[in-house]
C-alpha cells in the first residue's frame, strides 16, 4: 500500500513540475524596423499553433505563450525572425529589410513568380486594397490612374457599362484590349454590341464585369512585350494576370493562421456627377417669340404670363388641362428625372491555411441601382478552390467559380436617325418651360406624352424601351506540380472558361423607334468557351558560386469556340407580350459558329551573376489554325537585361540606396480571328422559287486573303528603378518604342469585286511612350506617415502604313474616327471650317457664319497628351486618409450633348443673349476662297450674328453648336478629377483581444466627387470622360449618352 502511494505521489509531483514549466504567460513588446520606427500590422505567431496577433499602430503587441515556445515575427518586405520565450515577459524585436527583393514577389507569365530584381522589363503589381477600398463596383475603373502605362477610358454612367483599358497604346485596328488571365486561364473580355451605338445601342457590359474584386488575391500588369511574350499571340496588347483567393496558394505569415473568415459590406449612394447650370430667364421659342420648339430662345419669363397648353398633353388628358398653362421656368425639370441610386456590395470569404496547403471559399453579391430610373446591375459570384502539398513531393489543386450578372438599361445613341430613339434625346436640354412631372403615359395607347414631337419622354423610355442582359460564367481549373529534386520541378495546369450572354432589346410599339415597324424584339445569344492547358518544366542551378541558371520550358494549348445567334421580331400582335411568337415578322440577323486552336512551345532562360546582373531570353513558336497552312507556324524571341549597379559598384550611400538599370527587346506574333480566311458562299432569299447562292457581301463578311501572314509587334524598352534615402524616394522609369507590322484587318473594296470587304494584312502602327512611377514618403514619425505615389503616362501613337490604295480606314459607319497614315489611331476626320492660308476663318457675308471647306480634313485627335495620377495616403495612428486626383491633359472630344446644350439655349452660357457677335475672320466665297477688295486685300468680317445663330448655325454658314460642321463639335478634353477619397479607421488589436474579431475596419468612401474641365463651355459642366462606345476601338466620341455618376458611402470589414 505504501509503495502504491509513493508511486502516485511521484506521478503527481512530476505532473506539477511539468505544469510549472509549461505554464502559459503573457508576452508583450514592440516590433520595429532597423531605424527604430514601429511596424504596425506586423504578425506575431506562436510557432506550430494557430495562436497569433498583430501589432498596433505603435508596433506594440501582447500574446500568451508557454515558456520555451517560439514566437515568429514577420512583416511584408522584412526578413522573418524567430525568438524563443524565456523567463522574461518582454520581448522587443527589430526586423531587418529583406535585401533580396525590391518589392514583393510578382506573378508573371503563366503564374511564374519572380523576384522583381531579376526582371529586365516593366511589371507593375496592383495592391488588392487599392481595388476594393472604394465604392467602384467595376474592376477596370478601379485601375484608373494607378499604374503607369495603363490607360483607362470610361464610357457612360449606365450601371454595368463597359470601359476601355489599354496598355502602352493601341496596336491594332480593333481596339487592342489586353489579355486577361485569371488563375492561369484566359478570361474573355468581349463587349457584345447588339446594335450600333451610334444609332441606338446601350451601355453594354463587357466580360471582365464578371470579376469580383473581393475575390482577388493579387494582380500584376505585364506592360512590356518582353514580360508578356510567353503568352504568345494573345499578348500583343499586354497582359493582366489575376490570381483569386480560390486559385492561390498562400504562404508566409498567413500559412499558420489556420482558419480565417472575412466579411465585408459596403453601402453607397449614387447620383449624377454634375448637371449643367441652366438659365431660367428665357423659355421655349425663337427670336424672343414663343413657339413650342425644342430650343429655349423665346421670350423672357417676365414678359408673358401664359402660353397655350401643349397639344399632346391636352389631347391625352383633356380633363386635366385648360386652354393655357402658366409661362414659368421649370428650374428642376432635368434634375427631377433622376434619382439617388444605391449600391450594396457584400462579400463573405473563408480560408483555411496550414503548411500543407490552403482552401478558400468566397461568396459575393453586388446590387446596383443607378441614378437613372429603372437602370440596375446585379452580380453574384461564388468561388472555391485550394492547393495542397502531398507527401510525395506532389502538389495538387483546383478551383471552381461561377458568376451571374443581370443588367437593365435604356437606349442611347443619336436620336435623329430613322428608327432611333435615345432615352437621352432631350433629357439634359429640356425646354426651360417644360414640366415633365405632369402625366406622361397616354391612357389609351400607353405611349409617351411629351410637350412637342420627335422624342420619347425619358421616364417612359427608361421603363418601356429596355435592354436586358444576363450573363453566366463558369471557370474551373486543375493544377499539379511535382518536385523531382532541389533543381528540377514540373507543373501542369488545365482550365475551362465558359461565358454565356443572353440579351433582349425591347422597343415598345409606341416608341419613336417603332414608327415604321410597330415595335420590335431583338434576341442576342453569345457564348465564348476557352479550354487551355499549360505544362512547365523548371530547372534551377547554381553553375558556380557567382553564376546562377534558371530555365523554363513548356507547351501551351488553347481552343476557343464562339457561338452567336441573333433574331429580330417586328410588329407585336398582342400588347405587352415580348416574345418572337408575338411578332408578325421574324428575321435571323446572326447565326455564327467559330472555333480556333493555337499550340505554342516556349523556353525561358535566365542567367544571374552575383545577384546583380541578370540576363533573360525567351523564345516561342506558335501554330495557329486561323492562318494559311504555309504561314501558320511562326517564331518570336525576346531578350532582356537587369543590372543592379549599386550592388555591382558596391555603392554604400545613404542617398542612393538602390539602383537598377534594365532594357530589352521582344517580339510577339499574332494570328487572325477565327474564320477570317473564310471563302464559303452564302445562301440568300429565294427568287422566283429558286435558291440563290452568292458571295458573302454583308459588311461583316468579306473575302479572306489566302496568303495572309502573322502580324508582329516588336518592342524595345529601357528603364531604371531607383531608391533614395532608404526608400523614402523611389522612381520607376520606362521608355519604349513598339511597332506592329502586317496588321490584320479588313478593308473596303469596290463592289465590282463581288465583295464589300477584303480580309488581309493592312498596315503598320507605332507607339512610343514614357512611364514614370514616383513614390515619396515626405513625413514618417512614430504616429504619422504620409505616402505619395504619382503615375505619369505618355504615349504617342501613329499609323505609319496602310495597304496600297487606301488612304484611311473609317472605324465605324456614320462616325468621324479613322485610321490614317501619319496620324494617331482614331483621329477625327470630317467636315471643317474654311480658312485662308493664315488659318483665319472665311465668313459668309450674308449670314455671318463660317463657310464649310469643300474638302474634309483632320479636325481632332482623341488621344491625350499625357495622364497623371496623384495618390496620397495619410496615416495617423489608426486612421488612414487616402485620396486620388487624376489629371488628363489634352485629347479631343466630339460631343453631341455639349452642342445640344448650347444650341438649345438652355444653359447659363447662353443667358446673356441680348447682344450680337462678330466671328473674327475674312469674307469668303462659296468655293472657300477669300474675297478681295479693289486693292487685292482680304475684307474683314463685319456681319453680326445673335447668340441663337452663334450656337445654331444660320443659313449659308456654320457656327459652334447645332447644324454645324464636324469641327464645330470638337472640344478639348483636359480634365482634373478627384477620383477617390476615403477615410478608414482600423480598430486597435488591444480592443479586439477579448472579441472573436481579428481585425475590424470602418471606411467612409467616395468616387468621382469632383472634376473640372477648363476647356468645355463653363456652364455645361460636361465631363469629357464620357464616351459612347464602351471598350470598342472608337474613343473620344459622345453621342447623347448618360453622364458619369458619383458615389459616396461606407464600408465595414470584419475578420474572425
Amino acid at each position: 500500500m505504501k509503495t502504491k502511494f509513493s508511486g502516485i505521489l511521484t506521478l503527481l509531483l512530476a505532473f506539477v513540475v511539468q505544469l510549472t514549466f509549461a505554464q502559459e504567460k503573457t508576452i508583450s513588446g514592440t516590433v520595429s524596423d532597423n531605424s527604430g520606427l514601429p511596424l504596425p500590422g506586423a504578425t506575431v505567431l506562436v510557432k506550430g499553433t494557430a495562436t497569433g496577433t498583430s501589432t498596433d499602430f505603435d508596433g506594440n503587441y501582447s500574446i500568451r505563450a508557454n515558456q520555451g515556445a517560439t514566437l515568429v515575427y514577420s512583416f511584408v518586405g522584412y526578413t522573418k525572425k524567430e525568438v524563443a520565450v524565456g523567463a522574461s515577459n518582454t520581448i522587443n524585436v527589430t526586423l531587418q529589410e529583406d535585401a533580396t527583393a525590391l518589392e514583393e514577389v510578382v506573378v508573371t507569365a503563366f503564374g511564374i513568380k519572380r523576384n522583381p530584381n531579376d526582371l529586365g522589363y516593366a511589371v507593375s503589381k496592383v495592391e488588392t486594397q487599392e481595388l476594393i477600398e472604394n465604392s467602384e463596383p467595376d474592376l477596370v475603373r478601379s485601375l484608373a490612374g494607378k499604374v503607369p502605362g495603363v490607360d483607362v477610358n470610361f464610357s457612360t454612367g449606365i450601371a454595368g457599362a463597359s470601359n476601355r483599358i489599354q496598355i502602352r497604346g493601341n496596336t491594332s485596328l480593333d481596339g487592342g484590349q489586353p489579355l486577361i488571365i485569371v488563375d492561369g486561364i484566359a478570361f474573355d473580355n468581349s463587349q457584345v454590341s447588339t446594335s450600333s451605338q451610334t444609332l441606338g445601342g446601350g451601355g453594354y457590359e463587357s466580360g471582365i464585369s464578371n470579376i469580383d474584386p473581393n475575390n482577388i488575391e493579387s494582380m500584376t500588369v505585364l506592360k512590356s512585350t518582353a514580360a508578356a511574350a510567353l503568352y504568345g499571340s494573345r499578348a500583343t496588347n499586354g497582359v493582366i494576370v489575376i490570381t483569386t483567393k480560390s486559385g492561390s496558394l498562400r504562404t508566409g505569415e498567413s500559412v499558420n493562421r489556420k482558419l480565417d473568415v472575412n466579411v465585408s459590406s459596403g453601402l453607397y449612394f449614387e447620383t449624377i456627377a454634375n448637371l449643367p447650370e441652366y438659365q431660367n430667364k428665357y423659355g421655349n421659342g425663337v427670336n424672343y417669340g414663343y413657339v413650342n420648339a425644342n430650343g429655349s430662345w423665346g421670350p423672357a419669363f417676365d414678359t408673358l404670363e401664359t402660353i397655350p397648353t401643349w397639344p399632346n398633353l391636352l389631347n391625352a388628358f383633356p380633363d386635366q388641362f385648360g386652354p393655357t398653362v402658366p409661362y414659368v421656368a421649370q428650374p428642376n425639370n432635368v434634375e427631377d428625372l433622376f434619382r439617388t441610386g444605391v449600391v450594396q456590395d457584400n462579400s463573405v470569404s473563408a480560408s483555411y491555411n496550414d503548411e500543407n496547403g490552403s482552401f478558400s471559399v468566397t461568396l459575393s453579391d453586388l446590387a446596383q441601382e443607378g441614378y437613372i430610373p429603372f437602370n440596375t446591375y446585379d452580380r453574384t459570384n461564388f468561388s472555391a478552390g485550394g492547393t495542397f502539398k502531398l507527401s510525395n513531393n506532389l502538389t495538387v489543386g483546383g478551383n471552381l467559380s461561377y458568376s451571374n450578372t443581370d443588367q437593365v438599361g435604356g437606349f442611347l445613341g443619336n436620336n435623329q436617325f430613322p428608327g432611333s430613339a435615345s432615352s437621352f434625346a432631350r433629357a439634359l436640354w429640356l425646354g426651360r418651360t417644360w414640366d415633365l412631372s405632369l402625366p406622361y403615359i397616354d391612357p389609351v395607347t400607353g405611349g409617351p406624352v411629351v410637350p412637342n414631337g420627335g422624342w420619347d419622354h425619358p421616364l417612359w423610355s427608361w421603363e418601356n424601351d429596355q435592354i436586358l442582359t444576363g450573363t453566366d460564367r463558369i471557370v474551373t481549373g486543375f493544377n499539379a506540380a511535382y518536385t523531382f529534386n532541389d533543381h528540377i520541378s514540373a507543373s501542369f495546369r488545365v482550365g475551362y472558361n465558359k461565358y454565356a450572354l443572353e440579351r433582349r432589346q425591347i422597343r415598345h410599339p409606341q416608341s419613336r423607334a417603332s414608327a415604321a415597324d410597330g415595335g420590335s424584339l431583338l434576341l442576342d445569344a453569345f457564348t465564348n468557351e476557352d479550354i487551355e492547358s499549360t505544362f512547365l518544366l523548371n530547372f534551377d542551378y547554381d553553375l558556380s558560386e557567382d553564376i546562377g541558371f534558371n530555365a523554363i520550358t513548356g507547351i501551351n494549348t488553347l481552343q476557343n469556340t464562339t457561338k452567336r445567334d441573333a433574331s429580330l421580331g417586328s410588329t407585336f400582335v398582342v400588347p405587352d407580350i415580348y416574345n418572337l411568337r408575338n411578332t408578325l415578322t421574324v428575321a435571323s440577323l446572326v447565326d455564327s459558329y467559330t472555333r480556333s486552336r493555337n499550340i505554342g512551345v516556349f523556353a525561358d532562360v535566365t542567367f544571374s551573376y552575383k545577384d546583380f546582373l541578370f540576363l533573360n531570353a525567351t523564345g516561342r513558336n506558335d501554330w495557329s489554325s486561323t492562318l494559311p497552312l504555309d504561314n501558320r507556324s511562326y517564331f518570336y524571341p525576346s531578350a532582356s537585361m537587369s543590372l543592379i549597379f549599386t550592388e555591382a559598384l558596391n555603392i554604400q550611400s545613404d542617398v542612393l540606396t538602390f539602383g537598377k538599370l534594365r532594357g530589352g527587346f521582344a517580339s510577339v506574333g499574332n494570328d487572325a480571328p477565327a474564320e477570317f480566311l473564310n471563302t464559303t458562299f452564302a445562301i440568300r432569299d429565294a427568287f422566283n422559287g429558286n435558291a440563290i447562292v452568292s458571295n458573302r457581301t454583308l459588311t461583316t463578311e468579306g473575302l479572306g486573303d489566302q496568303e495572309i501572314t502573322p502580324e508582329f509587334t516588336d518592342e524595345i524598352e529601357f528603364g531604371a528603378d531607383l531608391e533614395f534615402f532608404n526608400r523614402r524616394i523611389a522612381v520607376d522609369f520606362s521608355w519604349y518604342k513598339k511597332t506592329t507590322t502586317d496588321l490584320i484587318a479588313d478593308v473596303s473594296v469596290p463592289s465590282s469585286s463581288g465583295f464589300q470587304r477584303f480580309n488581309t494584312n493592312i498596315g503598320e502602327i507605332q507607339n512610343t511612350g514614357v512611364e514614370i512611377g514616383l513614390t515619396l514618403i515626405p513625413i514618417q514619425t512614430d504616429n504619422f506617415k504620409w505616402t505619395s505615389f504619382t503615375t505619369f503616362t505618355r504615349n504617342v501613337n501613329e499609323v505609319t502604313e496602310l495597304v496600297e490604295g487606301v488612304d484611311r480606314i473609317q472605324l465605324a459607319p456614320n462616325q468621324i474616327a479613322y485610321a490614317q497614315v501619319g496620324q494617331p489611331f482614331g483621329v477625327f476626320y470630317g467636315s471643317r471650317f474654311a480658312r485662308d492660308d493664315d488659318g483665319n476663318y472665311l465668313i459668309n457675308e450674308a449670314g455671318g457664319g463660317i463657310i464649310q471647306d469643300l474638302e474634309n480634313g483632320i479636325v481632332g485627335d482623341p488621344n491625350p497628351d499625357f495622364k497623371i495620377g496623384f495618390i496620397n495616403s495619410f496615416k495617423y495612428k489608426n486612421f488612414t486618409l487616402r485620396s486620388q486626383i487624376d489629371w488628363r491633359e489634352g485629347g479631343d472630344l466630339r460631343s453631341i450633348s455639349i452642342t445640344s446644350l448650347l444650341g438649345r439655349g438652355v444653359t447659363k452660357d447662353t443667358e446673356d443673349r441680348e447682344k450680337t457677335f462678330i466671328i473674327p475672320g475674312f469674307l469668303g466665297d462659296g468655293a472657300g476662297n477669300p474675297i478681295l477688295d479693289g486693292a487685292g486685300n482680304q475684307i474683314p468680317n463685319t456681319t453680326q450674328v445673335d447668340m441663337n445663330e452663334l450656337y445654331f448655325s444660320p443659313a449659308g454658314g456654320n457656327t459652334f453648336g447645332i447644324n454645324t460642321v464636324d469641327e464645330g463639335n470638337i472640344f478639348d478634353a483636359t480634365v482634373y478629377r478627384l477620383r477617390e477619397l476615403s477615410l478608414t479607421y482600423d480598430f486597435s488589436p488591444k480592443l479586439l483581444e477579448k472579441t472573436p474579431f481579428g481585425k475590424i475596419s470602418l471606411s467612409i468612401v467616395g468616387n468621382n466627387l469632383w472634376y473640372f474641365a477648363p476647356n468645355v463651355p463653363k456652364y455645361t459642366n460636361f465631363d469629357p470622360e464620357v464616351t459612347s462606345f464602351g471598350s470598342g476601338a472608337i474613343q473620344g466620341i459622345e453621342i447623347t449618352t448618360a453622364p458619369t455618376g458619383k458615389r459616396y458611402g461606407f464600408k465595414v470589414n470584419l475578420t474572425f
